[in-house]
């Protein structure tokens, strides 16, 4: 597991040369699973606690899910759209290098795809969590934090900048990954990446809340 946290490491610090470096390891795949597999669990985690306090979605539902009993359900589906998700990452990357001439493998855009999609989650993880611990501590409830977050000030710019942050993270990292894996310019990685991101980012909206 040692070798697995450098890679997650050296994905935020230089993820460059730790795409490079996870494309000719052997154990690329598992790697890139255990990735996906991290940031799933934490989030399902998360997840939970909310369940627990009877947090309320913070946004309308997409799909026919009553907003109380949401994140009860979205305990069991959660894992599952952030591996469809990936695979969905991957596999319209991989085919829309091909207009580029591009020349990695699916396992190999699969593999760093898997740090591409985690790194920047860790962003938007963070603050939901420790909103969810102080509710389940009762520090603070559902409503006082979106009273605080619908103020103008500090709490208002933290709750869309982290957001943005999360997003911007991912437009750098996608074309990165693709680029290492896939062989192609900047610009050319640029575009994939971008309408990767834009394409898996709507799914994922749409289940996750």
């Amino acid at each position: 597991m040692g070798q697995f946290w450098s890679y997650l490491g050296g994905a935020v610090i230089n993820p460059r040369r730790t795409f490079n470096l996870l494309l000719t390891d052997p154990k690329l795949l598992t790697y890139g699973i255990s990735a996906v597999l991290l940031i799933g669990v934490l989030y399902t985690l998360t997840i939970i606690g909310l369940a627990v306090v009877g947090a309320d979605i913070s946004a309308p539902a997409w799909i026919a899910i009553p907003a109380e009993d949401y994140y009860f359900w979205e305990i069991f589906f959660a894992m599952p759209v952030y591996f469809l998700a990936w695979i969905l990452a991957t596999g319209l990357a991989h085919l829309m290098s091909k207009a580029f001439k591009g020349r990695g493998t699916f396992e190999g855009t699969l593999a760093v795809l898997g740090f591409a999609l985690t790194i920047p989650s860790f962003v938007t993880w963070i603050p939901e969590t420790i909103g969810t611990i102080l509710f389940l501590l009762g520090v603070m409830s559902q409503a006082e934090w979106r009273e605080i977050i619908a103020r103008p000030g500090f709490g208002q710019v933290f709750a869309v900048a982290y957001q943005f942050i999360a997003v911007a993270w991912y437009l750098i990292l996608f074309p990165i990954a693709i680029a290492a894996t896939q062989k192609l310019r900047w610009w050319q990685a640029a575009i994939v990446g971008t309408l990767t991101v834009a394409i898996v980012g709507l799914v994922i909206l749409i289940f996750i809340r």
